[in-house]
């Protein structure tokens, strides 16, 4: 009769501390909000709602990568923008040239705006996004492009060089996951701005052309008649025409900048999209129904009440009632 009766007090004990870990539990998922608090409450939903937030977490990653890719594009739109405009203004000059009433005094003062725009032609090339130098490749720590005015006037773009001579900007591409398998190239370096092929299929370096217009303008304004005359052939026969090229080539690398960005906002919409979708479905994982918890939290208390009142009279007799 002992036995059994230290049974049924072990037995009540074990279910009453079931009842307040219960109780508790469900106490947890009101406060939190959530039915999974520790990976012992149900390891296989734990993973998977671990499985879930990586998946957000990716995603949001994504969403950051693009959001730094369409800044560094947006600058470097504003630069070409801006290439755009100085190279407008040194086509403008170049028609000037071609004025035969310019005499060579009109050629000083042609040749010190033209001059001018070069040197702000390399600072442009030299803009930078976050510290980091844009049109410089994968080299973007150092400024790509070194302006050089010479003692004679001229002005000179060079490819800057470092300690051991070797050129700093490079031709490589940036790139940037923004989904998931999907990679952006969003730069555009020195190399694909000045390097275009011509009709036979050869590299031509419009930079070189840059300049040699400063060469030019330089021999037109401060040579004798016959270099004078012979400058001003050759930069309307020759110059003018792969500055134009230079201008349309701006042109068309802006556009296919456009295109980048307008592909990689459209990815980010849906990347917002699957993010509200893969919340939801986190949401009806993880999430407490409050109302059902309060509902299961009434009745664990009632029941919890109930062994308290089974166990006082259970645990109510004495060691004096077994000694009788």
């Amino acid at each position: 009769m002992r036995i059994t009766n230290a049974s049924m007090v072990r037995s009540h004990l074990y279910d009453t501390q079931n009842n307040l870990t219960n109780m508790s539990k469900i106490n947890q998922q009101i406060s939190t909000g959530k039915v999974i608090n520790t990976v012992s409450d149900d390891p296989h939903k734990a993973i998977k709602i671990m499985n879930i937030n990586n998946e957000i977490k990716y995603t949001e990653k994504y969403n950051y990568n693009i959001d730094e890719s369409v800044g560094w594009m947006n600058t470097t739109d504003g630069a070409l923008d801006n290439v755009g405009n100085l190279l407008g203004e040194i086509k403008d000059s170049i028609i000037k040239v071609g004025n035969g009433t310019y005499s060579q005094n009109d050629m000083k003062s042609l040749n010190a705006d033209i001059n001018e725009k070069i040197k702000q032609l390399g600072d442009t090339l030299n803009s930078t996004y976050g510290g980091k130098y844009i049109f410089g490749g994968t080299n973007v720590d150092d400024a790509p492009i070194t302006v050089i005015e010479n003692p004679d006037g001229t002005v000179k773009l060079e490819f800057s060089k470092d300690k051991n001579g070797q050129t700093i900007p490079n031709t490589d591409d940036l790139k940037a996951e923004i989904s998931s398998g999907v990679n952006l190239d969003y730069n555009i370096s020195i190399g694909e701005l000045f390097n275009i092929t011509d009709e036979n299929g050869k590299t031509i370096n419009l930079l070189d052309e840059i300049n040699n217009l400063s060469e030019l303008m330089n021999k037109a304004a401060n040579g004798n008649e016959q270099e004078f005359a012979k400058a001003k052939e050759e930069i309307l026969n020759n110059t003018q025409g792969k500055i134009d090229k230079l201008f349309d080539h701006v042109v068309n690398e802006r556009t296919s900048l456009g295109v980048r960005v307008s592909t990689a906002e459209k990815i980010k919409e849906l990347n917002d999209e699957d993010i509200l979708n893969i919340q939801d479905v986190l949401s009806k994982t993880q999430d407490t129904d409050v109302v059902e918890k309060f509902i299961e939290l009434k009745s664990a208390e009632m029941i919890y009440q109930a062994s308290i009142q089974v166990g006082a009279k259970l645990i109510q007799p004495t060691i004096l009632d077994y000694i009788r």
